[in-house]
């Protein structure tokens, strides 16, 4: 009720601006990204800028701005070769290239928000509002990112003001099946502070389920079973100029909420183990210190972080939700350091030196009817240690190397283990062939090690443990060309990825039970070979196009032979074309398709799963009046009530339909 009289007030407050409009221009990004938190990856200064050999993208504050929705995932379906999808614990994820989801990490303003234990973090409790720009690393990322990132690394960097001032923004959404959204947006900056303070709620009864899904067993409406959420966030920052050209900032960040899970609707709960979860609790609260200062003729740049996970997992007895069978209790406690040292050598190169640490600790409690409580506790530390040249000249040339260390002192009831360690390379050049025409490639090694909860999780008895597992490894090649000619921009870029100790699943029937568990293994690898092609281009001043497609080619390696990596697509593409008229109205129209991928049966057997195409449109009004701005807006996601299917039981959202209000002051 709360967020309807919000939505009303914020409405009849954008009325007040119909009287006069002024006329609208093509929206453009009024905020900068975080000066304090962004990972710098190319060297500069005032003559020189030498460029990343990987690939770099960046999804830009409007495109966030326009998706209208309470978290970030949605936001990073428009990142080319992106793959999102929820998994049957109700998390949603990201794969880039094909890769896995634990082999991506996810930072904010510098400090890694996956969570340790699993190397994961859930997209969906992110808050979209506070992220003012999104930087992507595919490739062989850079030594700055630490370990863990042979799948890339995506930053997503606080909003901030560019120029002196105060800007205040309000919005209200409502929407099908019962969403609603509510945040406010305040940032000040002045020649030497900078302030932002960010609040937000949401909640919604469900998804909609598209009309031809198939889902035999614990459906029984239009709204998917179990996918209620409520979700608050709370974000606030203070930054400071110091003299010399230094900063340093503070960053607080708490978000959680309540939600259900989704149960996997294609399989039996009578003979299979199905999922019937729900989480009462979760919440994340982080504190990030960071800074920059000039040091011997370059610059340290750090984040320091902490931050508290905790969640509470009830699975229930059948889709009726009404018997509480078991309760698991997790908290995560975690320590990170990131320290940088980029010297410039007056344009003709530069050196990048970078240390990452990281401590954190898991306790987890099992509770079940009948039996006596379990307390465990699990902790683990990394160490990442980088070091990069690059060489300027008519090519650039980059070369680098890091050691990684990884040990988990405690491993609750489980056998100890001793730690591992891996090497990482790099290689790669960059040229410029003619004005506006670039060509680049990159080669090396990364490893990402087990997670704790794939080396000692059990899931509420869905999993067996696997303490044996060792850390994959992958060779990463991408080579590129880059055309720019006037306000259009194209790009193609062949990667291949070859994988090696590929941790996967297997399903395993124990003596004296009626249904198979999930293990994971070592399986002998994989290999990756895809193209990602991007055009971007302003067809006619009011029109901008943005569209990329990624063919690939993803297949498990095994002593017979090869077969399909699991839930990796043939083919993603997606494509916004946005139109801005003279008086202030815009249209976005956008489409995604997923092609044929496959899921894994409780045989071990591949089930295809099809390829889909889902568009979605959005219309808004922009009215201008002196220092005021409020925009009206409807956006129509999946119109054709298309059926997409991502994991085996779990498909995603149908049709819904959204309307807001944006106030700003």
């Amino acid at each position: 009720m709360i967020l309807r009289v919000a939505l009303c007030l914020f409405t009849i407050a954008g009325g007040l601006f119909v009287r006069r409009t002024v006329q609208a221009q093509a929206p453009v990004d009024s905020l900068s990204h975080y000066e304090l938190g962004e990972i710098v990856v190319g060297l500069q200064d005032s003559s020189t800028v030498t460029l990343p050999v990987s690939t770099m993208q960046r999804v830009r504050l409007a495109d966030i701005a326009q998706s209208d929705v309470a978290s970030i995932d949605y936001v990073l379906r428009r990142v080319p070769s992106a793959h999102l999808q929820t998994n049957s614990r109700g998390e949603s994820l990201i794969y880039l290239r094909g890769a896995g989801e634990r082999q991506v990490s996810i930072f904010f303003d510098g400090a890694l928000l996956n969570v340790p234990w699993d190397n994961r973090v859930d997209l969906s409790l992110i808050p979209s509002e506070v992220v003012g720009e999104i930087s992507i690393a595919k490739g062989v990322p850079s030594v700055l990112y630490g370990t863990n990132v042979l799948g890339g690394a995506i930053n997503l960097t606080s909003r901030q003001l560019s120029n002196q001032g105060t800007f205040t923004q309000l919005s209200g959404i409502t929407g099908s099946y019962g969403s609603q959204q509510a945040r406010l947006t305040w940032l000040r900056r002045t020649e030497r502070f900078q302030s932002t303070v960010f609040a937000g709620v949401s909640d919604q009864n469900g998804i909609g389920v598209p009309g031809e899904a198939d889902l035999p067993y614990g459906q029984h409406s239009d709204v998917r079973t179990n996918t209620d959420r409520q979700m608050q966030s709370v974000f606030g920052q203070l930054a400071y100029k110091v003299g010399g050209g230094g900063s340093i900032g503070i960053s607080l960040l708490s978000f959680g909420g309540k939600k259900g899970v989704a149960p996997e609707g294609h399989l039996d709960p009578e003979v299979s183990n199905v999922r019937f979860w729900r989480y009462p609790e979760w919440e994340t609260n982080m504190a990030i210190v960071s800074g920059q200062f000039p040091v011997r003729s370059g610059t340290l740049r750090g984040a320091a972080w902490v931050s508290r996970f905790g969640q509470t997992i009830a699975q229930y007895s059948d889709v009726s939700y009404r018997e509480q069978l078991e309760t698991q209790i997790d908290q995560d406690d975690t320590y990170g350091l990131r320290l940088t040292y980029l010297r410039d050598f007056s344009g003709e190169g530069g050196l990048r030196l970078a240390v990452n640490w990281l401590s954190s600790s898991h306790e987890q409690q099992d509770l079940a009817i009948g039996e006596p409580s379990l307390l465990r506790l699990f902790s683990q530390r990394t160490l990442s240690n980088g070091i990069e040249y690059t060489k300027a000249g008519r090519v650039n040339l980059t070369v680098g190397a890091s050691m990684d260390v990884f040990a988990t002192p405690k491993t609750g009831d489980k056998p100890g283990r001793g730690p591992q360690t891996g090497v990482g390379v790099t290689a790669g050049f960059s040229h410029d062939l003619t004005s506006g025409v670039t060509i680049r490639g990159v080669a090396g090694r990364k490893v990402r090690f087990p997670t704790m909860r794939e080396l000692f999780g059990e899931a509420l008895g869905r999993f067996l443990v696997n303490p044996d597992l060792v850390p994959e490894s992958s060779l990463l090649t991408e080579a590129a060309v880059r055309i720019e000619r006037g306000e259009t921009t194209a790009e193609a870029i062949v990667f291949f990825n070859r994988t090696y100790d590929t941790i996967g699943q297997r399903m395993v029937l124990v003596e004296g039970e009626m249904r198979p568990r999930r293990q994971r293994v070592n399986l002998d690898g994989s290999r990756v070979l895809g193209l990602e092609t991007t055009l971007v281009s302003r067809i006619v001043p009011s029109m901008l196009a943005s569209c990329s497609m990624t063919i690939m080619r993803a297949r498990e390696v095994t002593p017979d032979g090869t077969g399909p990596l699991v839930e990796k697509p043939s083919g993603i593409g997606g494509c916004s074309m946005t139109y801005w008229s003279a008086i202030g109205f815009s249209v976005v129209l956008e489409g995604q398709y997923t092609g044929k991928a496959h899921g894994l049966g409780e045989n071990n057997a591949f089930i295809p799963l099809e390829r889909s195409m889902v568009t979605s449109i959005r219309l808004a009004w922009l009215i201008l009046y002196k220092q005021y701005s409020a925009e009206i807006f409807a956006r129509a996601n999946n119109i054709t009530d298309a059926v997409t299917l991502p994991q085996l039981g779990l498909p995603g959202p149908g049709r819904a339909l959204h309307v807001g209000v944006q106030v700003t002051f």
